[in-house]
């Protein structure tokens, strides 16, 4: 079995070709085969194209960045047939002149025509001395050929243009006696034509155009330039159907015959590779990270709901407090709210919620003292006294440090939840305050220019610091 190798070859850009004396004097016809795929381009009087290149243009696209720029007003450099060197590079800035077989963007046309006149040396000026012979799709579409031969005789000023089909040409000079009756199958990158011939006539009507079909699987290891290279250096034509059939029936034609392609692919770290204990020891991690991602999504939510508890809680105690009824809905209308009733049950499932979370987050932290091993508990190096009463002194003082930041701690805590309630204290001036506030004149809003003005916050702050 053979393994085939792709070669990527690069396109060679095409040379000027002398524009001789003999040419320029005798009007000699230019010959222009205009395919889908390629454009051979040529002299009458020579037996093979001088040019053949892909019909394609690309166009770069501005950059965005440069808009302001000098530069933004340059014309981005045009690329035409071979001097586009890698096709793949620019394969979402090409263009080409065709639509299913047929000359449709004639932009793309006039710089392909461009192309080929000036790489076939003809210098004259705003013209082309030469007629031309072009070849077309069987049954081309006449408004096709009319924008065409308007292009050909307005912009180059041709004398002249003869029209014909490429397989016929093929046809007639291969074949060294015509057949009486034949049978044509332009097989063509766009599209397939069947085009009959009895009795040495081609029967137009009975023609058919076959389209094509596109497959998309392995868009990006078989690009457009490998479909073609596998196209041209592998594909044939059967001479006989049945027996090229036979003979693949063979196993031992078969092997001899049959081509291997290797695709692209990247190979992946494989997991034979690594240690059973390199396994277990990513496997922990990896579920480490996941404890520490879901612990702070906790924490995250947590905090969310209470500050939105906070927000509820203030608004029933504007409700209470007389606070004028157009800011109450104001407020209820932020958190989607009709009434009463509704806020209430706001804030028994927040309540609800909030201690949820709470009890997630205690169980998911006791789980994690005790799944954690003994061996990474830190070690401390033992202490020494010099006596008994030493250790004694040191022991009290350090309960005294401890019972010291516990009560601190708790304090902290009660404020936090008198803060959250109604009839507390604390709960009640905090209201006055918010109450003296709204009743201020509307629009006489000069909160903030005076220094006295912010110490408002510190006496109604939810930590109630000052």
């Amino acid at each position: 079995m053979e393994l085939l190798e792709f070669k990527d070859l690069k396109c060679v850009p095409d040379i000027i070709h002398p524009y001789t004396p003999a040419l320029r004097n005798n009007n000699v016809p230019i010959v222009i085969d205009n395919g889908s795929y390629q454009c051979r381009v040529g002299w009458a009087t020579s037996p093979e194209p001088l040019l053949l290149f892909k019909n394609l243009i690309a166009k770069p696209r501005k950059e965005r960045s440069k808009k302001d720029t000098v530069e933004a007003t340059q014309t981005p450099q045009l690329q035409v047939g071979n001097d586009i060197i890698n096709i793949e590079a620019v394969r979402f800035q090409l263009k080409t002149q065709f639509d299913r077989d047929v000359v449709t963007h004639f932009e793309a046309q006039e710089h392909l025509f461009d192309y080929s006149f000036t790489h076939l040396g003809i210098d004259s000026e705003n013209s082309v001395p030469h007629p031309v012979v072009l070849t077309e799709a069987v049954l081309n579409p006449n408004s096709s050929r009319q924008l065409m031969s308007e292009l050909l005789f307005e912009c180059y000023s041709v004398p002249g243009v003869s029209y014909g089909i490429d397989c016929l040409f093929s046809y007639h000079f291969n074949e060294v006696k015509p057949q009486e009756n034949a049978l044509i199958i332009n097989i063509g990158y766009h599209t397939t034509h069947v085009v009959p011939i009895i009795a040495t006539k081609t029967i137009f009507e009975n023609t058919r155009r076959i389209l094509q079909l596109k497959y998309p699987a392995h868009a990006t290891s078989i690009t457009l330039s490998r479909a073609e290279e596998l196209l041209h250096s592998i594909c044939a034509i059967a001479l006989d159907y049945r027996e090229e059939l036979n003979r693949w029936t063979d196993p031992v034609y078969y092997e001899e015959n049959i081509k291997k392609i290797q695709l692209p692919y990247s190979a992946s770290l494989a997991s034979s590779a690594l240690t059973l204990e390199q396994q277990k020891e990513r496997k922990r991690e990896l579920a480490r990270r996941l404890t520490e991602i879901n612990a702070r999504k906790r924490e995250e939510r947590l905090i969310e709901d209470e500050e939105k508890l906070n927000q509820l809680l203030y608004i029933q105690e504007m409700t209470e407090a007389g606070v004028d009824k157009e800011e109450i809905e104001k407020a209820c209308a932020e958190y989607q709210i009709k009434n009463l009733q509704d806020l209430q049950k706001h804030i028994n499932t927040l309540n609800m919620k909030i201690e949820k979370t709470r009890q997630k987050i205690i169980a998911a932290n006791a789980a994690e003292e005790v799944e954690e091993p003994p061996t990474k508990q830190p070690k401390h190096n033992k202490m020494v006294f010099e006596n008994e009463k030493a250790m004694h002194l040191f022991l009290q003082n350090a309960k005294k440090m401890r019972q010291d930041i516990l009560n601190k701690k708790m304090t902290r805590k009660q404020k936090k939840q008198d803060m959250a309630k109604r009839r507390t204290a604390a709960g009640q001036e905090r209201m006055r305050i918010i109450s003296q506030l709204a009743r201020k004149e509307k629009g006489n809003d000069d909160f903030g220019l005076r220094d006295e003005d912010w110490d408002i916050y510190k006496a109604i702050s939810k930590d109630g610091k000052t």
